[in-house]
């Protein structure tokens, strides 16, 4: 009934705790597809210990290593459930993660259905009976791109059959940004969506993960990202797309300029007022709700400087 796609590069460390959490899940009738992007250390080892258990259905994907977009593609090209989610190699599900999703897409026939998630352990896996809202696709919408702490792509359970007849895959020339693409592309062929009330994904953070590792040029490729999507969604004449526009570039420019500052490259910093146009986005981001963000902000308007040194200071 469900595929769950896992990207594995060099998770030795963390992988059996991934496992572990699929194992306890209460939802039984899934595979778990483990993409090897060409791992260099004991990965695979601790993989093929996984496939050896039994009532544990694990299929080993062996491929060289070509990040993670071209990992969960292989996932997906392979997957026989009817559903689809994907799960990283040092995160967690609570155990009834996988339950609680596909019974609110199929007691709603709904085109997806998504929760919440949570980088405190404790709090995802407290939870317990979760109530499911029905959303039509600009809720949906407006709750992915307004609560971007609390929603990502991996919180969704997708219908195999919108994934395939649409053809959407991961970028596979993003480092960044992808799946958040992903996601937005997916939701635009959506009608009736599911949000299962609660955090019931562990987000692991890790020296190295993506989201706090060192900063590079290609954290733009998520400016680029954002384009795309509105293409996308303009192609399709998505009521949607105005409020998208006046935000989620914005929020994302906000958020690079942020990445530069925390990890003091003053080179790319400057770099990127050079390159883009990042005042009009400040002035966007200036009113936004979340107060941190909306200060910062100001500071840039005042001198972008400003804004360098003291949330590179704060982070």
């Amino acid at each position: 009934m469900v595929s769950v796609i896992v990207p594995c590069y060099n998770c030795e460390s963390t992988i059996d705790d991934t496992m572990r959490s699929l194992q306890k899940q209460k939802y039984k009738d899934f595979e778990v597809i483990c993409v090897n992007d060409g791992s260099k250390d004991n990965t695979l080892k601790c993989l093929e210990k996984w496939k050896a258990c039994e009532n544990f259905n694990v299929v080993i994907v062996n491929k060289e290593n070509g990040g993670v977009s071209s990992a969960r593609n292989s996932g997906i090209d392979v997957a026989k459930g009817n559903y689809i989610t994907f799960l990283d190699a040092d995160d967690e599900y609570h155990e009834q993660y996988i339950e609680l999703l596909v019974n609110a897409v199929e007691q709603q026939n709904a085109d997806a259905a998504y929760c919440y998630y949570d980088r405190e352990r404790n709090n995802v896996m407290r939870q317990q009976e979760p109530k499911t809202i029905v959303q039509n696709q600009e809720d949906a919408m407006h709750d992915l791109l307004f609560r971007m702490a609390e929603i990502a792509f991996f919180c969704y359970i997708y219908r195999q059959d919108i994934i395939q007849s649409n053809h959407i895959r991961f970028e596979l020339n993003a480092k960044f940004g992808e799946d958040r693409e992903f996601i937005w592309k997916y939701i635009s062929n959506c009608n009736k969506v599911c949000q299962v009330d609660a955090p019931l994904h562990w987000y692991r953070i890790t020296e190295n993960s993506a989201t706090n590792g060192k900063s590079s040029w290609s954290r733009t490729d998520t400016l680029l990202a954002v384009k795309r999507i509105e293409q996308y969604m303009e192609d399709r004449s998505i009521s949607f797309l105005p409020l998208l526009k006046d935000y989620m570039f914005a929020r994302h420019m906000w958020a690079v300029a942020k990445k530069f500052a925390v990890t003091h490259n003053k080179e790319l910093f400057v770099r990127l007022r050079k390159e883009y146009d990042v005042r009009p986005c400040m002035k966007r981001t200036a009113k936004d709700n979340n107060k941190l963000v909306a200060l910062a902000s100001r500071l840039y308007l005042i001198h972008p400087m400003l804004f360098y040194w003291i949330v590179g200071l704060k982070k």
